[in-house]
């Protein structure tokens, strides 16, 4: 029996349903499934997460909200990894996605994570130079692959009024064919401050491939060693690179309690 639960990872907004034993949602369902998050949370969730049945396991598909499929998504694997954690009582689970196998790693509570750590492989970044005209107050443009393209750019200030109007313009780029998640990264105050327009979804509260992404633009144009810690409008992430040059993503995780089908099939009305 198919069950769903409203998630947030670091403010990344999910509705989780778990479809193992069931048949998994197709991407048509996303929509009516993230609007129907609005009548819990006052507000539509960014992307549906569904776990069902694998011959190593449990997998992982991440729908986006307007139906699309992510291929990577760094929150949402830590939000589906304390859904799995809870239920077995372990530290550590491995979940198979579009990506390949990924541990999350950390204790969990039924309301949620105090933090959880979760793999995300190679992290690849690479200047744009000019490549990518630059406009207003960006500095710098690196294209990066963390399972999903990431456009990082950096700015003077995050809170850049064209900040949407500039993601939503990348989308169509002939660079990113497929769209992509573009990332405005400033250094304000002590801190590393991210915003990003997420492909599929719009502007998002948090992203931790994209504070991946961020994170090794920092080591590789900044020299800054790792773990690195980047400020999103929903939480604080950290960034960590292993010996291999793998890398994994720490933040807080938070139950948001149940929904029930009833609420989809009205959403989709």
């Amino acid at each position: 029996m198919t069950r769903a639960a409203l998630v947030s990872g670091a403010g990344n907004l999910f509705v989780l349903l778990d479809a193992r034993g069931g048949v998994a949602p197709s991407g048509a369902e996303a929509k009516a499934w993230c609007a129907a998050a609005a009548k819990r949370a006052g507000e539509p969730a960014d992307g549906l997460l569904v776990l069902h049945d694998h011959e190593r396991g449990t997998r992982l598909a991440v729908w986006n909200s307007d139906g699309s499929l992510a291929a990577a998504c760094g929150n949402g694997l830590r939000c589906a990894g304390w859904f799995l954690l809870l239920e077995s009582g372990d530290r550590e689970v491995v979940i198979e996605t579009e990506t390949g196998p990924r541990g999350v790693r950390g204790e969990v509570r039924a309301d949620g994570a105090e933090l959880l750590t979760a793999e995300l492989g190679m992290i690849r970044v690479e200047p744009l130079g000019d490549e990518l005209t630059l406009v207003g107050g960006e500095r710098a443009a690196w294209r990066g692959d963390a399972g999903n393209p990431h456009c990082v750019l950096l700015v003077e200030d995050v809170e850049d009024p064209g900040f949407e109007e500039r993601g939503a313009l990348l989308q169509g780029h002939a660079l990113f064919e497929g769209g992509v998640n573009v990332g405005y990264l400033a250094e304000q105050g002590a801190a590393w401050r991210l915003r990003v327009f997420e492909r599929g979804v719009g502007e998002t509260e948090a992203c931790g491939t994209g504070a991946a992404a961020a994170a090794h633009v920092l080591h590789r144009a900044l020299g800054l060693h790792f773990p690195i810690s980047i400020e999103l409008p929903g939480g604080r992430l950290q960034v960590a690179q292993d010996e291999e040059g793998k890398a994994s993503v720490t933040g807080p995780v938070e139950s948001l309690g149940s929904l029930s089908l009833e609420m989809a099939t009205n959403a989709r009305a």
